[in-house]
């Protein structure tokens, strides 16, 4: 059943990440045509803002409280009730903040907007509340059904209220009463026992507050990470490069779906075998670091000769910008793989502040980059900051897992990034004739450098059935 239910999880959160991404996208592509860039800038802005806020408002312990509840499952009533009502007085804090800063956009036609996401945070308490439960009892599909569920109706009853000439105004108040209506939806599901104040004790909330500070600061460090981007670009440049850029992150996003899915559903499984078979765990963690490299920068440079086509067909004229930025930023995408798996690692070993020291080092490089490179060289200066600044952040993950595992890590990695650097030299400095004929070009270049330096080897196959293998062995046992 083991096996069974790993795979059922990941074609839940699959279809949960793929389906609402495509949902998503088709809003913002249908925003794209129907407002200007300086517009879907200030969607972006929003939106960015209600993602980095709703990850904070269990102050950073949402992946203790998954861990807790996968680990005792009958605790579940006594941790969503005090959970949530730690959670409560910081939503209604943030809340109050988001509608105060609206004010510093009057100018911008954003004030009902913010005030409107700031009550949008009271509901999302509860759903965050409610998904870190049905996470850690790995019930996916409760999560996939009302995420799809919301993302649908965002995206229908964003087109009536854009087409009805209602603006970001009314785009945010469909998406409050969404907010409120998933709260209620994960409140009549009957494996989310429901908020009671009764079940509150002191003794659980003292235990959360003295968690409080790493797991903040982690999760502070990497709504940041993820997010700043467009709120230091929407500052230093405009909200039109904002929306822009944007436009380019969405694409460079649904990259990531399924390989950050996969990371998120293997974590339960992840941290078993990190404590049970930790020799199989680094074999197959030291095949990993090649693997996913290499896949990442395959899929990369494949999208990096078709984004002008791709941002082409998919957006309006006005966002045609978005291409060189795209390319830029799907050299990032294909490391964000790398450090899940090293970041969902560190939580297995529960080296919280390696991941921290980690995380906090690559915001810094990144804020740095973004303020330097965009003075400099504008929109595809900040967008050359996100791939460098991801590249020091998975180095230094790298350099803490050697040291645990007293494997080349970095060295296995720095022959992949080589081979990739050069396969990306040859696609844009090439003297070929033609996309197609750069492309296998660089594939060639690819491919050489990879069988030359070793980072392709047979024994990575026989490593990986091995994995799955003991997989399905255990799934005999149960």
């Amino acid at each position: 059943m083991k096996l069974h239910r790993l795979l059922l999880n990941l074609a839940s959160m699959a279809s949960l990440r793929l389906g609402s991404a495509l949902l998503v996208f088709a809003l913002f592509w249908y925003l794209s045509h129907h407002m200007l860039p300086s517009q879907l800038g200030g969607f972006s802005l929003l939106m960015n803002l209600f993602f980095l806020f709703q990850s904070l408002l269990l102050l950073g312990l949402n992946m203790p409280l998954m861990r807790r509840i996968a680990a005792d499952p009958a605790v579940a009533a006594l941790e969503s009730s005090n959970s949530y009502f730690f959670a409560l007085p910081v939503a209604a804090l943030v809340g109050v903040g988001l509608a105060l800063t609206g004010h510093f956009y009057s100018g911008d036609g954003l004030v009902w907007p913010f005030a409107l996401l700031g009550l949008s945070m009271l509901p999302t308490a509860w759903t965050v509340v409610a998904e870190c439960v049905l996470i850690g009892q790995e019930q996916m599909y409760g999560v996939a059904c009302v995420n799809l569920f919301e993302a649908i109706a965002r995206l229908v009853g964003g087109v009536a209220v854009i087409s009805a000439g209602f603006g970001l105004t009314g785009v945010f108040v469909l998406f409050t009463a969404l907010r409120f209506a998933a709260a209620a939806a994960y409140l009549c599901n009957r494996h989310v026992p429901a908020p009671k104040w009764r079940l509150v004790a002191a003794r659980t909330i003292e235990s959360y507050r003295r968690e409080v500070p790493t797991y903040l600061a982690i999760a502070v460090v990497t709504g940041l990470c993820v997010r700043v981007d467009i709120l230091l670009v929407s500052k230093l440049l405009s909200l039109h490069d904002a929306g822009i850029y944007a436009a380019a992150v969405r694409l460079s996003d649904a990259a990531l779906m399924l390989p950050t899915t996969a990371a998120v559903v293997i974590f339960p499984t992840q941290a078993r075998m990190f404590e049970t078979n930790r020799a199989g765990f680094e074999n197959l963690m030291s095949g990993a670091v090649r693997w996913y490299l290499i896949a990442g920068f395959a899929a990369a440079l494949l999208v990096v000769t078709l984004a002008p086509f791709i941002v082409h067909v998919l957006y309006a004229p006005s966002l045609a910008e978005a291409a060189p930025v795209l390319q830029i930023l799907i050299l990032g995408a294909a490391m964000m793989v790398m450090d899940q798996l090293l970041s969902t690692t560190m939580m297995a070993a529960r080296a919280q502040q390696a991941d921290l020291r980690s995380m906090t080092f690559g915001l810094l490089v990144l804020v740095s980059l973004i303020i330097l490179l965009a003075h400099f060289f504008g929109l595809a200066g900040a967008a050359m900051a996100s791939p460098a600044a991801l590249l020091v952040r998975v180095l230094y993950r790298l350099r803490w897992a050697q040291h645990l595992f007293s494997k080349p890590l970095v060295w296995a990695a720095l022959r992949v990034l080589a081979a990739a650097a050069a396969a990306v030299a040859v696609l844009y400095f090439g003297a070929a004739s033609g996309r197609t004929l750069d492309l296998i070009a660089a594939y060639a270049a690819y491919g050489f450098l990879l069988w030359a330096t070793r980072s392709l080897q047979a024994a990575d196959w026989q490593v990986l059935r091995e994995f799955v293998a003991a997989q399905r062995h255990g799934a005999g046992r149960t």
